[in-house]
């Protein structure tokens, strides 16, 4: 029994150690509705999206995707490092799209998945 309430209560506390989410004015649920950036919903939003940008750094993998869904590409790297790739323009995927080099959010995870790079290129 000791040790059901030891197993809860050390459950509880690792279950609250996540950073919360602190993204302003940003819209996250408008954010997700643009895969691909197909709609140019997230090219409207270039502008709240660099305002957050430094709210990223230190979140966890399983925050980034509370706050921005799915990424449209992930790619695993050296070391255990996950980068997280999201599409800022209409990407080759969308049929509107015009621009051969479209922009892209990347976040760099640690191999503890923690975010420590976030970069728009």
């Amino acid at each position: 029994m000791r040790n059901i309430l030891i197993l809860i209560i050390t459950f509880l506390l690792f279950s609250g150690c996540t950073k919360k989410v602190e993204l302003g004015n940003f819209d996250s649920e408008k954010w997700k509705s643009d895969p691909n950036g197909c709609q140019g919903i997230r090219s409207e939003m270039i502008d709240d999206l660099l305002e957050v940008k430094p709210n990223l750094l230190g979140l966890y993998q399983k925050s980034i995707i509370k706050a921005l869904g799915q990424p449209e590409s992930e790619e695993l790297y050296e070391r255990s490092q996950t980068y997280y790739f999201y599409a800022i323009d209409p990407s080759a995927d969308c049929a509107n799209s015009k621009d051969d080099d479209p922009r892209i959010l990347s976040i760099r995870f640690t191999a503890l998945g923690i975010a420590n790079e976030v970069d728009i290129r």
